[in-house]
């Protein structure tokens, strides 16, 4: 038999839908599992669970600039901390035309469960500072299942 290093390396990825949404204050994140058995997921190939939880900060990040699209991944380490990602910035008026939003790479070691999408119109947005409900900040909420996609974003 020939060994194959794909065949023996672990998966990492979420089991269950994380339910990103806004965290205790509108500077943080939630995650709020729709059954309410919290985050199931492996990082290579071992198995974690995270309890849900309203106070995770969005790790810093420099300022996203007025009149932007910017992915944050968000991502849980086998100590069930969670942290973030930032993307690449574009400008709104390019998205689909002659630009596209990339999904970061996750941290080493971590498992991507979902990303948010932050729109900013007239306004700066800085994470873990600016609220996610901010005036002229539109905010939207992406779960992986499985893995995470690949496919840049568009719109």
């Amino acid at each position: 038999m020939s060994f194959n290093p794909l065949a023996q390396s672990g998966f990492t990825g979420s089991f269950s839908k994380a339910g990103l949404k806004i965290g205790s204050t509108p500077a943080q994140v939630a995650t709020d599992a729709p059954d309410g058995t919290g985050i199931n997921f492996a990082i290579n190939g071992v198995a974690y669970y995270k309890v849900d939880d309203a106070t995770a900060t969005i790790t810093a990040a420099a300022a996203q600039a007025a009149d932007t699209t910017c992915l944050y991944l968000i991502q849980v380490d086998s100590s069930s901390t969670i942290s973030s990602v930032k993307g690449n910035e574009v400008l709104t008026a390019n998205l689909g035309v002659n630009d596209s939003c990339q999904i970061p790479t996750p941290a080493v070691d971590y498992c991507p469960i979902g990303y948010i999408k932050v729109v900013t119109v007239a306004v700066t947005f800085t994470a873990a500072t600016t609220d996610l409900d901010a005036s002229g900040v539109t905010t939207s909420y992406v779960y992986f299942l499985g893995g995470m996609g690949n496919a840049p974003v568009v719109s």
